[in-house]
């Protein structure tokens, strides 16, 4: 394989590639057999029949045409390492020469992911989230509590006192002091995972605002599909469909993916400049970080640690890289952040 050209334009690399014809040859093979299980001759099993008559009944221009699709399949990783470019889609191919027995020479148009300025993003400005419980906070949880184990035990709430006895029947405490301890722990680490949560998601909006960029429409339909995927596996908990959730707020599929426009530029935006931001500090995901995450993943599925490895590709394994390290960015970001009250 040889890269005559290479030229960006805007968020498309064109290319210009020279490989042997002796490389096509048994993807040619390849075609034909593929194009004579199609083929239905009479007389014949169709699979069964004889190459020399397959040949007569099948467009060897269609044949070409496809050992050509196979060919650039193999060979376009290589492409792709050679270039160094970041495809977002599928790429547009165009033979310029084919001809028997000389190399052939075909252009290669795709979108890659743009380049783009990214803005300051050290002292970014994120509010402060308040994390004090109060006493009325642990008090609308101990009623909350009293009200159900009054209703399970058949009782009247009244008759049932906020004391040691009422502790140790709902909880493992001894005493309603402990109790109260309790739940105003378990509200504080709730306040704080709703604090991280809010700053990680002021901290990417933020970051998506200082990023300049075209962004390539293959790259937003692509995140769209992330986004719609991530819906469906939402419905499916709550026992929908997809189909059954456009249909209760009258919409069809182009108007939700219309919708979700904005938030998919959002996203590619703030993920651009995780990425960036994780290359310039020289932010790094150990190995144990990623097989911790691949434990917990198991876990989630319900399957042995090994069965799910065995199970996940190299590509699923990157992209679970991917978001760890995008996550130490959001985690650098905040510890750099100026803090507003």
């Amino acid at each position: 394989m040889k890269i005559i050209s290479q030229e960006r334009k805007g968020n498309q690399e064109i290319l210009q590639i020279e490989e042997e014809y002796s490389k096509l040859e048994p993807n040619i093979d390849k075609a034909y057999i593929e194009a004579s299980k199609e083929v239905k001759i009479p007389g014949f099993r169709q699979g069964k029949v004889p190459a020399d008559l397959m040949k007569k009944y099948i467009n060897e221009e269609a044949v070409i045409d496809r050992a050509v699709q196979l060919l650039i399949s193999d060979i376009y990783p290589g492409i792709i390492d050679s270039t160094k470019i970041k495809p977002v889609d599928y790429p547009n191919v165009e033979i310029k020469k084919l001809e028997k027995g000389i190399p052939i020479v075909f252009n290669i148009k795709v979108d890659v992911y743009p380049d783009f300025k990214l803005g300051a993003y050290k002292k970014i400005a994120i509010k402060k989230h308040v994390l004090e419980v109060l006493d009325e906070d642990v008090d609308k949880t101990v009623d909350f509590i009293r009200k159900g184990y009054a209703k399970q035990s058949n009782v009247d709430e009244k008759d049932l006192p906020l004391d040691d006895e009422l502790a140790k029947n709902v909880s493992r405490m001894n005493t309603m002091q402990e109790l109260r301890a309790m739940i105003k722990a378990n509200i504080e680490e709730e306040k704080k995972r709703e604090a991280d949560m809010a700053a990680r998601d002021e901290v990417t909006k933020k970051l998506a605002g200082i990023v300049e960029a075209d962004i390539p429409k293959g790259l937003v339909e692509r995140e769209i599909d992330s986004m719609i995927g991530d819906l469906e596996v939402s419905l499916k908990r709550n026992r929908m469909t997809l189909t059954s959730y456009l249909s209760a707020v009258k919409k069809d599929i182009d108007q939700l993916r219309g919708e979700m426009k904005g938030s998919a530029e959002t996203r590619i935006k703030a993920k651009l400049a995780l990425e960036a931001i994780a290359e310039k500090e020289k932010l790094e995901v150990e190995q144990k970080d990623i097989d911790t995450e691949i434990e917990t993943l198991a876990q989630h599925y319900g399957k042995p640690v090994e069965e799910y490895k065995a199970e996940i590709s190299s590509d699923i394994i990157d992209s679970i890289k991917e978001y760890m390290l995008r996550e130490k960015a959001i985690d650098f970001v905040i510890a750099k952040a100026k803090v507003e009250e």
